[in-house]
């Protein structure tokens, strides 16, 4: 367990968990059930962090660590989690085409080395 500053009204104190106090997350917990109770009333609207807390004349700062810590899930939100999942495929196909030139090279290196030598590679056997 470690000593850390709550993220929102900065006093210290000891988690293992998330960076917010009790007193801040027992407020949190009560926005949360205002949150989901708005969100569910009102199915049409597409909110952002903002426009959530104006309706619930709450802080935005407690809305946002609300979607920070999982709780809720906003439009907003969602278009940055798709853009995010895309530049990870985009990194994923990169990484995939850099395994694939780094074992043609290496392929070649062995077989020339195989040829130098006179030994036979698992290819030609």
């Amino acid at each position: 367990m470690s000593m850390v500053e709550c993220y929102l009204c900065g006093k210290g104190f000891v988690t293992t968990g998330p960076k917010v106090c009790p007193t801040c997350m027992k407020r949190l917990d009560k926005l949360y059930f205002e949150a989901r109770d708005y969100i569910r009333d009102n199915p049409r609207l597409r909110l952002n962090v903002r426009e959530l807390a104006d309706a619930l004349s709450a802080d935005p700062r407690d809305v946002q660590t609300l979607v920070d810590l999982g709780r809720l899930e906003l439009e907003g939100e969602c278009s940055e989690e798709h853009e995010s999942i895309s530049e990870k495929e985009k990194l994923l196909r990169e990484f995939e085409k850099h395994l694939k030139e780094s074992r043609s090279k290496r392929s070649s290196r062995v077989k020339y080395a195989a040829e130098k030598y006179g030994k036979e590679t698992k290819e030609d056997q």
